[in-house]
Order: C-alpha cells, then sequence, then structure tokens
C-alpha cells in the first residue's frame, strides 16, 4: 500500500525544508571551523613553517634591540692632574703592600697565638724524687 499522495506544494515545501536544513548545518559547520583559531593556527605553522620561523626570528631581533637599555654616557669631566708628590705617594704604597702585610701578620700571631714551651731534653727534665 502505497502512501497517499500528498499535495505537490506541501511536498515542494517539505523538500525546501530538506535542503535548508542541509545548508544550515553546511553553514554551521564553516563558522565553527572559521571560529576555531588554535586548530586553524596550528594548521598554518604546519603549513608555512619557514615564514613563520623567519617572523618569529625578525619579532625576536626587533624586541631585543626595543627593550635593550642605552649604554649611559660617560661624564665628560676634567680628573685634576696629579702631581709628582702624589705620584711618589701612590707608587710608594704599592710597593711597600706586601711589607705590611707580612709584618701586620707576624705581629698578629706573636699576640695572639700563645707559643708553647720548647720541650726540654733529658737532661733537663727534673724528678720530683729528688
Amino acid at each position: 500500500m502505497d502512501p497517499k499522495p500528498q499535495n505537490p506544494e506541501l511536498e515542494a515545501l517539505i523538500r525546501r525544508n530538506e535542503e535548508a536544513r542541509l545548508a544550515l548545518t553546511e553553514h554551521w559547520m564553516v563558522l565553527r571551523r572559521r571560529l576555531d583559531l588554535p586548530a586553524r593556527l596550528s594548521e598554518n605553522i604546519r603549513n608555512n613553517r619557514t615564514v613563520w620561523f623567519t617572523g618569529s626570528a625578525i619579532a625576536g631581533v626587533i624586541a631585543s634591540s626595543w627593550f635593550r637599555r642605552k649604554p649611559a654616557a660617560p661624564a665628560k669631566t676634567t680628573s685634576p692632574r696629579k702631581g709628582l708628590m702624589s705620584l711618589a705617594l701612590g707608587t710608594a704604597f704599592t710597593l711597600a703592600k706586601p711589607a705590611l702585610k707580612g709584618w701586620a701578620l707576624s705581629e698578629l700571631q706573636k699576640r695572639l697565638i700563645p707559643r708553647k714551651a720548647p720541650p726540654r731534653g733529658p737532661s733537663e727534665t727534673r724528678h720530683f724524687s729528688d
């Protein structure tokens, strides 16, 4: 038994409704694809690796030049000239440093480190029985 033939106008509307649903589903899938940024970015990077690598290297160089500290300009002050006396005293202290250090170390050792009495020989030992 065949179903009754329906109104042709109704059948056209049903067909049009199905086509609209298919078109809407297709448009929805396209919209979802366009809004999925991580997937699009990943695909773009995979397809254009050289361009992305070059661009990131250039961006890194530019960013590092922007954020680099500028070297401070040295102050242009004239230092007073040293006289012959200050030159002689500076040289004398430089030459005397090792000797002064040695003298200070020996004085500290004399005053801070107690010396033990030297051991007595066998002839110098005292016996309590004597």
